[in-house]
């Protein structure tokens, strides 16, 4: 049994993050790997997280940081205890890493090691390209990076130099985005293959016997997830609210925006999340895995691509034959029918042999000398 060692953004207190994380390593777990997520706290990441974040360079941001997390404090604590139950339950970690030399010291022990998904690859997140998140150290085994996202490509222009150095020492590449792969192929010679996130590795049967998704809210709701503030977005939402007729179930410490509010669920673990979508009417969001989840349960949703990473959600829905789920403004939404069916049956087809392919990928990555 071959061991393999993930390194990605498993303990980001944000449903994608650590559902993606969950994802892969229990993937590759049901494939019989003795998979571990390697447990590398990169505070530059976590800290952002905190229940009372740590004060920055920039005093204005930390001021207006510090005022926020008091005033939401309760809530942010138990969102946080929500996140943390779900890590210690869910994901199998190896012993704490707090520095590269950790991580290089406990790589030893895999046959193989896997970057990704998520943006590990995102310099606005990492601030430079991590030797940690491309494996860029002494290791004897083989490097993969399995749906590595960069979220914005013109990064790699003005970080050129690292991201050619970096990224060619890897064995075997894959990246969630199309762009991603046009744009690191002009720079290295590697073969890259674009594959689907993790999240959709596993089946909607499989996420069903994983986690316990059963609803707790007595009446039919809308799901509005927003990651950044976005006011065409609101629009939309509060449209459909009237359109449907249902109340808006919203991820927001406070409502200052949405007409119709049934509840928050600010404080809901990943656990809770994926329930949340799978039991909703409907799906309205500028999230990527919230998108996936949508198609993982053959929900009706529609989504508001970000501006400068909207491409995982685009490339996504081509691939799948849905392009016209995402719209841009309230003009565009009311111009659609909203509560025009997808046929699922032939998404789900297509996401099918997608899948198989990105299973065949990674398999022959690990396997193969």
């Amino acid at each position: 049994m071959k061991k393999i060692g993930i390194i990605t953004f498993y303990g980001a207190h944000n449903h994608g993050a650590m559902l993606q994380a969950f994802a892969l390593n229990k993937f590759l777990i049901n494939k019989n790997y003795d998979s571990f997520i390697i447990n590398y706290f990169d505070k530059r990441i976590y800290n952002g997280y905190k229940v009372i974040r740590p004060f920055s360079k920039n005093v204005l941001t930390s001021i207006k940081n510090l005022c926020y997390d008091f005033s939401n404090y309760k809530l942010k604590e138990e969102r946080y205890i929500n996140f943390l139950a779900f890590s210690t339950n869910n994901l199998k970690l190896t012993s704490l890493c707090k520095s590269k030399s950790d991580v290089v010291s406990i790589s030893a022990q895999f046959d193989c090691l896997i970057a990704g998904s998520d943006q590990i690859w995102n310099v606005g997140i990492t601030k430079k390209l991590s030797d940690i998140y491309t494996m860029n150290f002494a290791y004897l085994g083989k490097k993969i990076s399995y749906a590595a996202s960069i979220g914005d490509v013109r990064q790699i222009e003005e970080n050129i130099k690292d991201f050619t150095k970096k990224i060619s020492q890897i064995d075997k590449i894959s990246v969630r985005e199309k762009d991603a792969k046009i744009a690191l192929e002009k720079i290295i010679d590697n073969k890259i293959d674009v594959v689907l996130d993790p999240t959709l590795l596993l089946k909607k049967e499989e996420w069903d016997g994983e986690l316990s998704l059963i609803s707790d809210v007595d009446e039919k709701y809308i799901i509005a997830y927003m990651i950044k503030t976005d006011e065409e977005y609101i629009k939309i939402v509060n449209e459909l609210s009237e359109k449907a007729g249902l109340k808006v179930l919203h991820f927001e410490p406070k409502n200052s925006s949405y007409k119709n509010v049934l509840k928050s669920a600010y404080t809901s673990g990943p656990e809770s999340f994926v329930s949340l979508i799978k039991n909703a009417e409907y799906v309205i969001t500028t999230s990527f895995h919230a998108t996936v989840f949508s198609i993982i349960f053959n929900k009706k949703f529609w989504v508001v691509p970000h501006k400068t990473t909207g491409s995982r959600v685009t490339d996504l829905l081509a691939k799948l034959g849905i392009s016209n789920r995402a719209v841009n403004t309230l003009e565009e939404f009311n111009k659609k029918d909203y509560n025009e069916e997808i046929n699922y049956k032939e998404v789900n087809k297509i996401l099918e042999k997608e899948r198989e392919k990105s299973i065949k990928w990674l398999i022959d990555a690990i396997e193969r000398k």
